[in-house]
C-alpha cells in the first residue's frame, strides 16, 4: 500500500511514507491548512492486535538521515522522539501507538525535506448478549403469553483525533459503522432494522424450532469487520402433521390375488397401501372415502418432546354427544392409526406438542377429514339381447361379476332366487370391499347357474344408519313376477319404463355362451 506526498518543507522533493503492514489507508483533510495527509489503518481483531508500522524514503539516491517524532498534544507540535537512523536509503518504524508521526529527511547538503502520516488502530468490537456458556438468556425467549424471542447485541464503534499542522486545532474523524443479524438457520427470517439505535434488541413471534446460532455482524466505515454470536436452544416447538389413507380397493385386490396363486400374504402395513388422496368418485374400481376409513398420521412437528393426537371431536355415534379419542405419544416417528366409522361426518383431527421446555403448539387439520354417506346402487340387466351389459360370468373381461356398487356401507345381506322360488345364492356381507361378487355360481359350489332370470333382494344399512331395502319384499316379488319376470318389455316388444321407486329388489339377466 503506497502513497506519494509532497514536501512540506526544503526543496521540491517527492518522496512517500508507506506501510505494508496497514489495513487501509485514508487522506486526511485539515480546517486551515490545504495539504492532506495519509491516515495509516490497523485493524485490532480481538486476540491479534497489531500495532502501528510505518516506512520512509526519496526517489533519488541516498544516503539519509531520518528523524521521526510523535506528536504532542500538550506541546501543539511534533515533540516526542521515536527513532533517528544516519546514512540509510530508507527508514522504518514499528511498533507504533495512536497518533501522528512526522520524519524529517536530510542528506546534510541539497536535501531537507518531512512528511507527516497519522496511525490509527482501529478497535471495532461487537457483543451479543449471552450467558456465561454462550446462550440465550432463558429470560429472552418465552412461550407463557405468546411465542417470542429477543435477540440482543451491541457494537463499540472506534474514533480518531488528529490536528491541523498549522493551527493545531483538534479534529474528529468520524467513523460510522453497518450492521447485521444472521444466523446458521438457512430457514429463518431475521428482521434488520435500518436504525442502528433500534439493533441491540432483535424482537421476533416466531422463533426457531431447532437450536440456532445468531450471528451480529458489524462492518465500520474503514472496512473493518467484527462479529459475535449467541446460541439459541430452542424451547419452542412447531406442531404439524399430514394424513395418509388406506386404500380398501388396492389391499383387498392383492389380498384376492395371494389366496388365488399364493406368494407372500399382503400386509396391510405395507406403505403400497396407504395413499394421500382417495378420492370421493363413487366407484366399486378405486378405493373412496367412506366408512370405515383408515387413517394414519405422520407426525412433522419440529422439536416436539410430547405429542397428544385428537382424532375425534366429533359427535357420539350412540348418544349424540360431543366426545374425543386421543392418544399420546412421545416418539416423533409413531404413525398412530384411527379408522373413523360414521359417515357422513367431516372430522377435524389436532396435534397439541410439547417441547422439553414445557412450550405448547397445536395444530389443526383445517380441511378436516370426510367421511363420505352411504351409497348403494344394484345393477340389473334385463336386456338378453344386450350381451355387453347381460352378465355373463365366461371370463371374456366383460360383467363376469356381478356386484354391488357402495359406499360406507356396515351390513349387506344379498339373496337370489330363481323364477321358481328357489335360493340360488345367499351372502351376509361383512366386508363390500372382501367381497368378490357373485359369479353366476349355485350357493356355496362351484356349479354354474343356469342362463336366466334371477330375482335378487338386497338389504343394506350404513354407517350413517341409512337403510337401503324394500320393505314390501313378498309383494314386489309377486308383482314383478305377474310382470313377466322384469324382462324390461311389453308384449309388443317396446321398452317398459320401470315405475318401482325402490331399486333394491329386482331382476338380473344371467347371459351364458
Amino acid at each position: 500500500m503506497v502513497v506519494w506526498l509532497t514536501a512540506l518543507a526544503g526543496v521540491g522533493v517527492d518522496g512517500q511514507i508507506t506501510s505494508p503492514q496497514a489495513d487501509v489507508v485514508r487522506q486526511l483533510e485539515y480546517p486551515v491548512s490545504t495539504e492532506t495527509d495519509p491516515m495509516f489503518v490497523f485493524y485490532q481483531q480481538e486476540g491479534d492486535p497489531q500495532q502501528g508500522a510505518l516506512q520512509a524514503g526519496l526517489p533519488v539516491a541516498g544516503p539519509f538521515d531520518f528523524t521521526w517524532t510523535m506528536y504532542d498534544p500538550g506541546a501543539d507540535d511534533f515533540t516526542i522522539p521515536v527513532a533517528t537512523v544516519s546514512g540509510v536509503e530508507t527508514s522504518a518504524v514499528t511498533d507504533l501507538d495512536e497518533g501522528g508521526y512526522r520524519v524529517a529527511i536530510t542528506n546534510g547538503t541539497d536535501i531537507d525535506t518531512s512528511f507527516i502520516a497519522w496511525v490509527m488502530l482501529d478497535n471495532l468490537r461487537v457483543w451479543t448478549e449471552k450467558n456465561s456458556e454462550g446462550e440465550l438468556a432463558s429470560f429472552r425467549a418465552g412461550c407463557s403469553d405468546g411465542n417470542y424471542i429477543i435477540i440482543a447485541g451491541g457494537v463499540e464503534v472506534d474514533t480518531f483525533n488528529y490536528y491541523d499542522p498549522v493551527t493545531h486545532e483538534q479534529v474528529l474523524f468520524e467513523n460510522d459503522f453497518d450492521i447485521r443479524w444472521t444466523s446458521d438457520n438457512p430457514e429463518l427470517t431475521i428482521y434488520n432494522a435500518t436504525n442502528k439505535d433500534a439493533m441491540g434488541a432483535n424482537y421476533s413471534n416466531e422463533p426457531p424450532y431447532e437450536d440456532t446460532w445468531y450471528i451480529l455482524t458489524a462492518t465500520d466505515s474503514l472496512g473493518m469487520s467484527e462479529d459475535d454470536s449467541v446460541f439459541y436452544d430452542t424451547k419452542h416447538t412447531k406442531a404439524e402433521f399430514t394424513v395418509e389413507y388406506f386404500d380398501k380397493v388396492l389391499y383387498n385386490d392383492a389380498m384376492r390375488e395371494y389366496e388365488r396363486d399364493g406368494g407372500v400374504e399382503p400386509d396391510s402395513l405395507d406403505e403400497d397401501f396407504w395413499v394421500e388422496d382417495l378420492g370421493t368418485t363413487w366407484s366399486p374400481d378405486a378405493g373412496m372415502q367412506d366408512a370405515p376409513l383408515a387413517v394414519r398420521f405422520i407426525n412433522e412437528s419440529l422439536n416436539g418432546y410430547e405429542f397428544t393426537w385428537v382424532f375425534v371431536d366429533s359427535l357420539e355415534e350412540a348418544t349424540g354427544e360431543q366426545f374425543i379419542r386421543d392418544t399420546m405419544t412421545m416418539d416423533l416417528d409413531s404413525v398412530p392409526r384411527y379408522t373413523y366409522r360414521m359417515a357422513d361426518e367431516f372430522y377435524y383431527p389436532y396435534l397439541v406438542s410439547e417441547s422439553d421446555a414445557g412450550c405448547v403448539d397445536t395444530f389443526r387439520l383445517e380441511d378436516g377429514i370426510q367421511v363420505v354417506g352411504s351409497e348403494l346402487l344394484v345393477p340389473n340387466f334385463f336386456s338378453p339381447v344386450m350381451v355387453n351389459s347381460a352378465f355373463s360370468p365366461n371370463d371374456d373381461g366383460y360383467n363376469d361379476i356381478w356386484k354391488l356398487k357402495h359406499q360406507s356401507i356396515k351390513e349387506c345381506k344379498l339373496t337370489i332366487v330363481n323364477r321358481r322360488g328357489q335360493v340360488i345364492y345367499r351372502k351376509n356381507i361383512e366386508d363390500m370391499y372382501a367381497w368378490e361378487g357373485w359369479r353366476g355360481t349355485i350357493l356355496n359350489t362351484n356349479r354354474e347357474a343356469p342362463a336366466g332370470q334371477y330375482y335378487y333382494v338386497v338389504e343394506a344399512l350404513g354407517y350413517d344408519d341409512e337403510e337401503f331395502k324394500n320393505p314390501n319384499v313378498i309383494e314386489q316379488w309377486k308383482l314383478d313376477r305377474q310382470q313377466g319376470g322384469g324382462s324390461g318389455q311389453n308384449p309388443d316388444g317396446e321398452e317398459e319404463v320401470d315405475t318401482s321407486a325402490d331399486k333394491y329388489v329386482g331382476w338380473i339377466y344371467l347371459f351364458r355362451e
